[in-house]
């Protein structure tokens, strides 16, 4: 099951990499995603909650957790504004794009943090399930 869940990984991260576009993405995701965690070490290192930075940026807590989940595409000026209320600001450093080393990197990392669900369970737990209920979590999926 290990060796599944492997190789699924490796090919979709191939996969994606595999394209201009494909690679465009991914490093688009990953700025976000390292900006937004920057920001959430910042408040977690000063101790400042989301209700608090929206206080100090002048916005509302709901912007805040929209801006920090990643899924909303904040502006520069947005970034900026959030580090500031934070004291803060953002050092910025390009690096060349290595494709070969993230595929590596994320290939070895995705087979320490994929564990199979049924590693977790005794074999006892797996047997007591019933037909019936096997049917019934078949059916909720």
């Amino acid at each position: 099951m290990k060796d599944g869940v492997h190789n699924m990984a490796k090919t979709f991260i191939e996969k994606l990499m595999s394209d201009d576009e494909g690679r465009k993405l991914y490093f688009r995701e990953d700025l976000i995603f390292e900006i937004t965690e920057s920001i959430c070490t910042v408040m977690a290192r000063k101790d400042i909650n989301k209700a608090e930075l929206a206080r100090r940026a002048g916005v509302s807590k709901s912007n805040i957790t929209q801006l920090l989940s990643g899924d909303h595409n904040m502006r520069l000026t947005t970034v900026a504004d959030l580090l500031y209320a934070l004291d803060s600001k953002l050092e910025v450093t390009p690096v060349p794009l290595d494709v070969d080393s993230i595929l590596k990197s994320t290939v070895s990392d995705t087979e320490s943090q994929w564990t199979p669900a049924v590693d977790f369970m005794s074999s006892s737990e797996y047997e007591t399930i019933t037909e019936q209920e096997e049917s019934e979590l078949t059916q909720a999926a």
